[in-house]
């Protein structure tokens, strides 16, 4: 009896527990619209928006499960952002894209390379050149945010050797008589830095996911798809990122997006750093979004390529000491002073694929350790949108790489550019003025996070067709260092919404910190040439027209309003 009685509760567990599983998938299978996928990166079965697609004139594979207009129910947002076309011919008339994949960089295959902390020698370079003897000269950040030095020179310096500094100059001179010089970033080895994340009181809060945000200057999402599709294609249909279509600037230009985005505040919001004021200061002082990602035991690095306008030393005092664990700027003032006949090479490898290498130098260094890494490209579009497509097929490979290596596991990717073409023709139309209002911002995370927290992804989904802007960005790493917390985390303000949760539909751009001139928030109505404030603005026109003329009557004629 007691045996009988032992089994049936048994089958009565595994029944209420099987009820309660199909309850629970029931759930979220209803409010999510989308199935749990499974934490494995090699996955190929994503969720993503039919529009991701739509709007890139690219067709559906079958590993997608596309998102219809009717999932986003977005008949009831305050703002509606227009509906722009990749194809525009007014668009295409400003552009002149490259047709070369890349540009031409040296022919000789770079001798020197960097593995996990040490300089390397290539195999090839050995073969071909026999034994090989190298100065190493490292390259040093000075006094201040304004200036970069050669340190002392150590010769020799040999294969497999421990880097001494995270960037360098080399010359190298082999037995056959060649030689070879060159400029090489890397990441040292600190021991300081691989014992942060341990008994840091904060890793119990916060996820343990890196950060790994990589930026382009000037470049709208609609020129995010004209000119990188394979990049794009990768994002959407091998990764299955969210891109952010209501993403909108909140003033003008890259310091305007960046701080948001890093600060959480304005400029006019942060103590006086602007060079010429007395009582200006260094840049220290602002709330860093790294500073708290230090705080929580993470290896923080950044880094942007072109110096003369650097974002917080162009019209800003810099920083006083350096900002994060590995800082770029020092290296790139260097370059910057090297003239060489191929501007956008170092040696045989262009100097965006360069970015990409002091990323997985960065990764492999700290394979168990949270990491914070962003940097930000400039040198192919801050003038001019026609080099963009030189970095497709290395933006891809890079992509590739990360996922193929597993970088993606524990990773929270974000490709996210700081405004649209501000200096071109394109600006001349209607479309080019949104589109500079318009960038592009796509988000990925972890499959293993998509399995764990469906509500969570089914908010970012819906948030990506709404108003969106870096302030939430910000507020959404805000909302990574306290996930954990005893209190559930909860935006601070009005102005700035953590993208895990729901954005307001009715969210406007005056109460998302978007200076007017800047809202891309459109709402037309047809009015007809015969309303009152037509006839009204006609007479101004025509008045002032031909008041402006009027030193001129012999040579111009009087303008009047044909009805």
């Amino acid at each position: 009896m007691r045996r009988r009685y032992r089994v049936c509760c048994k089958r009565s567990v595994r029944i209420s527990c099987m009820t309660f599983c199909i309850a629970t998938i029931a759930f979220i299978s209803i409010y999510s619209h989308i199935t749990l996928l499974p934490s494995d990166e090699s996955t190929k079965a994503f969720v993503v928006d039919e529009n991701d697609l739509e709007d890139a004139k690219m067709n559906p594979t079958s590993n997608l499960h596309l998102l219809r207009e009717d999932y986003f129910n977005a008949t009831q947002l305050t703002c509606r952002y227009p509906t722009l076309k990749i194809d525009n011919p007014d668009i295409w008339k400003h552009l002149h894209p490259v047709q070369k994949s890349q540009p031409d960089c040296e022919k000789q295959k770079n001798w020197v390379y960097v593995e996990n902390g040490t300089f390397r020698l290539s195999k090839e370079a050995l073969e071909k050149h026999g034994p090989i003897e190298c100065a190493y000269y490292p390259i040093l950040r000075s006094k201040d945010d304004f200036s970069a030095m050669e340190g002392a020179r150590l010769f020799p310096f040999v294969d497999k050797t421990a880097l001494i500094s995270d960037f360098f100059r080399v010359d190298c001179h082999g037995k056959n008589g060649s030689s070879y010089s060159n400029l090489h970033m890397g990441i040292k080895f600190d021991p300081l830095l691989h014992l942060r994340s341990i008994r840091n009181s904060m890793v119990n809060i916060h996820l343990e996911y890196n950060i790994l945000m990589f930026g382009f200057d000037s470049v709208s999402r609609m020129t995010f798809m004209r000119f990188l599709p394979k990049s794009y294609s990768f994002l959407i249909k091998e990764l299955g990122a969210v891109v952010m279509k209501g993403y909108n600037i909140v003033g003008d230009g890259t310091r305007a997006a960046l701080l948001p985005l890093l600060t959480g505040k304005t400029q006019r919001e942060l103590p006086e750093a602007r060079r010429g004021h007395a009582d200006a200061e260094t840049v220290d002082q602002f709330p860093w979004i790294w500073n708290q990602f230090k705080d929580s035991g993470y290896v923080t690095q950044w880094a942007e390529d072109m110096q003369f306008v650097g974002t917080f030393q162009y019209r800003l005092k810099g920083f006083r000491d350096p900002p994060v664990d590995h800082y770029g700027r020092p290296f790139y003032l260097f370059a910057e002073s090297k003239k060489t006949s191929k501007p956008f090479c170092f040696g045989s490898i262009t100097r965006f694929q360069a970015m990409f290498d002091w990323i997985r130098n960065f990764f492999d260094m700290y394979p168990h350790q949270p990491k914070f890494s962003y940097l930000f490209h400039a040198d192919y579009s801050h003038n001019s949108n026609d080099r963009i497509p030189y970095a497709d097929n290395e933006l891809l490979g890079f992509l590739q790489m990360i996922k193929a290596h597993g970088y993606l596991d524990r990773t929270m990717l974000i490709i996210i550019t700081d405004h649209g073409s501000r200096y071109s023709s394109l600006r001349n139309t209607y479309q080019g003025k949104l589109e500079e209002r318009l960038p592009f911002m796509a988000i990925r995370m972890p499959l293993q996070f998509q399995a764990q927290y469906p509500m969570i992804m089914r908010n970012l989904r819906f948030n990506s067709r709404r108003l969106t802007t870096m302030f939430d960005l910000h507020e959404t790493f805000e909302h990574l260092l306290k996930f954990h917390s005893l209190v559930p985390y909860r935006s601070q303000s009005n102005r700035s919404f953590s993208l895990f949760e729901l954005v307001p539909e009715n969210r406007t751009c005056a109460n998302a910190g978007i200076q007017h001139h800047w809202c891309a928030c459109l709402n037309w109505h047809d009015l007809s040439i015969n309303q009152p404030i037509i006839q009204q603005f006609s007479r101004v026109v025509v008045d002032f027209l031909n008041e402006f003329v009027s030193d001129h009557k012999r040579d111009c004629a009087t303008l009047a309003v044909l009805r």
